[in-house]
């Protein structure tokens, strides 16, 4: 019987997460209150519409990148999870029956 599952290949996806995903959304932290703190000036230099357009749009970028943060890291533990889960069982299986 061969291995299905393999843990080295589902810790590397989790080492990638750590590695390129959540620093890039993290880095949007920096840049974020920035961006806000034009919303304030647009309302006496442009149309109210453009304004309030920009500020909705301010207010759901910095919502979304946070929430994808915070999936990405429940993502990575899950992961980290899971294969802890498969090593355990692998190990009462083999205790259980033998290793093969």
């Amino acid at each position: 019987m061969s291995r299905v599952f393999d843990p080295e290949f589902v810790r590397g996806l989790s080492a990638g997460i750590d590695a390129d995903v959540v620093p890039i959304l993290e880095s949007t932290n920096e840049i974020l209150p920035e961006l806000g703190a034009i919303d304030r000036s647009l309302y006496t230099v442009t149309t109210i519409s453009m304004a309030v357009a920009y500020t909705a749009a301010h207010a759901t970028v910095a919502e979304s990148m946070q929430g994808a943060g915070e999936c990405f890291r429940e993502l990575n533990a899950a992961l980290d999870a899971c294969v802890t889960d498969m090593e355990d069982a692998d190990a009462a299986c083999a205790s259980e029956f033998g290793s093969a």
